[in-house]
């Protein structure tokens, strides 16, 4: 008789799943696996006691201002949080898993392995008092954003939307600059030049060419990237460039996935052949600057950080008030203008 510890363990990661059934990735293969019944109920209390409701912003900066322990105590908690983060309280794609495989070639999933970084959001229905998280994306450490030099002509303000988000989720980000061997405007050169200096990685590609190709398949090596942009920049071709077929196979880049939708249904991640794994982009549009709190998203344009602290009021909203540093910035010209008015439409919730 075969006893659960003669069965064989295995690492795995999560590709995809729905209805308590999930496709893991291992050595052998991948298995359809299901939860062990103690990580399920612990899952359910887990969620049943989420966290209790946090200070907001303002509330911790105002404590930490009159009582420097708690700034020095918080500094230490939020570093802790950042490199060892708490297990999981729900199975997301991404999740890398202990996997006990069964004599019928299914598996049951032991153990879930702490996160190192997740791209997450709040809920929908959720209120400010109890903001119950939902993980878009586990372990995702890359994001790789492309739009077309022409072609269509590349909205830049969609950028910086996708720049802030991956700024506050701690993401690295490549930006690609596809159909690069189209005519294109000045314009262009001038922003690309603009984000280099910001100090964001970019690459002109082209499917067509090859231009880049082997440079983005270098940088996509051993990475978790979410591959993702507006319809019509070239996606698919990107990705058929670096894996033949694999667009087409997977239907990893179609514009109808995940669109309008506030759920993360479908999304999924796809080994590369040279190693490492690609998300695709579902869920990614239900994404909105409400996720980052308003007086958290100044950190998130990288150029704004050194003036931050230095205006006049310290509950500075950098919008119309007398005194701001960041205002005067863009006066002087150290800030570029239309980055600043980005910041602005994404303050106030507006849409380009």
């Amino acid at each position: 008789m075969t006893t659960t510890n003669d069965l064989e363990m295995l690492d795995g990661v999560v590709l995809g799943g729905a209805h308590g059934i999930y496709d893991v990735y291992t050595d052998v293969g991948t298995l359809r696996c299901i939860l062990r019944g103690k990580l399920r109920k612990a899952f359910a209390r887990a969620q049943a006691q989420q966290a209790k409701p946090q200070p907001k912003f303002s509330e911790r900066r105002a404590r930490a201002l009159s009582d420097p322990d708690f700034a020095r105590r918080t500094e230490r908690m939020e570093k802790h949080d950042s490199s060892q983060m708490a297990l999981p309280t729900r199975l997301s794609v991404g999740d890398h898993v202990k996997v006990r495989r069964l004599p019928d070639g299914s598996g049951v999933i032991e153990e879930i392995l702490p996160r190192q970084s997740e791209l997450a959001r709040k809920d929908a229905g959720s209120t400010e008092r109890k903001a119950m998280q939902q993980t878009l994306l586990a372990n995702l450490d890359q994001v790789a954003i492309v739009l077309a030099m022409a072609q269509p002509e590349p909205h830049f303000s969609f950028l910086d939307r996708y720049l802030a988000i991956c700024e506050a989720a701690s993401l690295h980000v490549l930006i690609c600059m596809n159909k690069a061997d189209l005519p294109h405007a000045a314009e262009v050169d001038e922003m690309i030049a603009l984000y280099e200096r910001l100090g964001y990685r970019v690459l002109r590609t082209s499917a067509q060419t090859g231009q880049g190709i082997e440079e983005l398949r270098e940088l996509l090596k051993e990475h978790t990237t979410l591959f993702t942009g507006p319809s019509g920049v070239g996606k698919s071709s990107l990705v058929n460039a670096l894996e033949p077929g694999m667009a087409l196979r997977t239907g990893l880049v179609s514009d109808a996935t995940g669109k309008g939708r506030h759920t993360t249904t479908g999304s999924r991640l796809y080994p590369l052949s040279a190693g490492g794994w690609l998300a695709d982009s579902a869920g990614i549009r239900a994404l909105a600057t409400w996720n980052i709190e308003p007086e958290d998203l100044a950190h998130c344009f990288v150029e704004f950080r050194p003036y931050l602290g230095q205006c006049e009021f310290s509950d500075c909203a950098h919008i119309d008030e007398e005194g701001c540093a960041i205002r005067q910035a863009v006066q002087d010209g150290t800030i570029d203008e239309r980055r600043y008015r980005s910041y602005v439409r994404m303050y106030l919730n507006e849409e380009r």
